[in-house]
């Protein structure tokens, strides 16, 4: 197993290896290694470090969903719906969060218990995330096997699905109540842009998280929970919760939690977010590469990106990739030169790999920032100017 490897799924995805199962991580990596047609580990590691949708892939290995429709009994489905109910008589609706949400069974519950009794569910918004693309394509699909509805109780399938050849499919009225996305519950900028909710659930989680990223995904629920809203986790997770922060909401056994603070009366907001952590060096060089990079050698490949040889500069940075893949400024420059092609997307892809190496490549954020509104990504645009007027401030500032 690469020990690079490693770090990169306790950096960058915050799961401590050593609870995910015996030899688990390794055959993961083995089973990527082999679908990608590579046999030195450095090589793959470098590649995890890199490419978003390969660190994407090997997470999906790594967490097998294992959920159901109803996961924790439906006497816990209908006591959040009582809770969420009473909010969504307010202008304002509810507004619920369920992260992460694997393959979609525990919001698709969350809908059904909400439309039982209002046969409605549009005074109440349901966010899904979870950090795998593959899961969310899944959930969206909303295509399941009998196997999904093995929680003991009364059958909700009536009414809200409709029988397949193969399985259940959710009916667009139920589908159309939750609003799925990939997201990283440990990234400082998850869901920056939104507005409190009442209840988060978040349940199997925590105890695969290393500490350092399982106070990152504390500090988002904080900044996430309205004051006087409820946490919803599983009671084995209860006890990493922080200390006095928050207090029991009914039996133990249904994990519901709200702040410590809000028992009193006394809402105290949370408290505000911890910077985000320094970016990760760059990963040496492996053994089996070529000797370290010259600055000249990225010079004389600029030096035909700005001659116009577009084409001999994209041969000499794509050379460069395969002899550096952990350099950040080789993935910048050949961003610049596909961007001078007119090929935005690939420029997006490269400076999107130098920002992995290097959160705060200067050259590569301020490339970022037009191709992300130019997307539609406004939030993330937001973001990344913040971030380079912190790394260089107007003059005269």
């Amino acid at each position: 197993m690469s020990a690079a490897v490693e770090k990169a799924v306790r950096d960058r995805l915050g799961l401590d290896a050593s609870t995910l199962g015996p030899n688990v991580l390794s055959c993961a990596i083995e089973g990527r290694m082999a679908a990608r047609g590579i046999t030195d580990p450095s090589l793959y590691a470098a590649l995890v470090l890199t490419e978003q949708a390969e660190l994407d892939a090997l997470a999906a290995d790594l967490v097998v969903p294992e959920t159901w429709f109803f996961r924790g009994g439906h006497p816990l489905f209908d006591r959040l719906a009582s809770f969420v109910l009473g909010r969504a008589a307010r202008p304002s609706g509810a507004r619920v969060l369920s992260a992460p949400c694997s393959t979609g069974e525990e919001p698709y519950s969350l809908a059904i218990a909400f439309f039982d009794p209002l046969n409605t569910a549009g005074s109440v918004t349901i966010d899904a995330i979870d950090l795998s693309e593959r899961n969310v394509a899944r959930a969206t699909e909303g295509r399941y096997s009998a196997s999904a509805f093995r929680e003991p109780g009364p059958d909700r399938r009536p009414g809200y699905f409709r029988k397949t050849g193969i399985g259940w499919e959710v009916l667009p009225r139920i589908r159309d109540a939750v609003r799925f996305q990939v997201g990283n519950l440990t990234d400082p900028l998850f869901l920056e842009r939104e507005r409190p909710y009442d209840l988060i659930v978040c349940r199997n989680v925590f105890i695969y998280f290393m500490p350092e990223a399982k106070q990152r995904a504390m500090a988002n629920i904080d900044r996430l929970l309205a004051a006087d809203g409820r946490l919803c986790v599983t009671p084995a997770e209860a006890d990493r919760l922080p200390t006095g922060r928050f207090v029991p909401e009914g039996p133990t056994e249904f994990g519901i939690y709200r702040r410590a603070s809000a028992v009193s009366g006394v809402l105290v907001p949370p408290p505000p977010a911890p910077a985000p952590p320094p970016p990760a060096p760059a990963p040496a060089a492996p053994a089996s590469t070529a000797p370290p990079l010259a600055d000249s050698a990225i010079a004389a490949a600029r030096v035909l990106a700005d001659s116009g040889r577009l084409a001999d500069a994209r041969a000499a940075c794509e050379e460069l990739v395969r002899t550096r893949p952990g350099d950040a400024d080789v993935f910048a420059l050949l961003g610049v030169v596909h961007l001078a092609a007119g090929n935005a997307d690939a420029a997006y892809d490269a400076f999107g790999k130098a920002l992995y190496l290097n959160a705060d490549h200067v050259e590569a954020v301020s490339h970022m920032i037009g191709l992300c509104e130019r997307r539609g990504n406004v939030p993330r645009a937001t973001a990344l100017r913040a971030r380079l007027a912190r790394l260089a401030p107007p003059e005269g500032t």
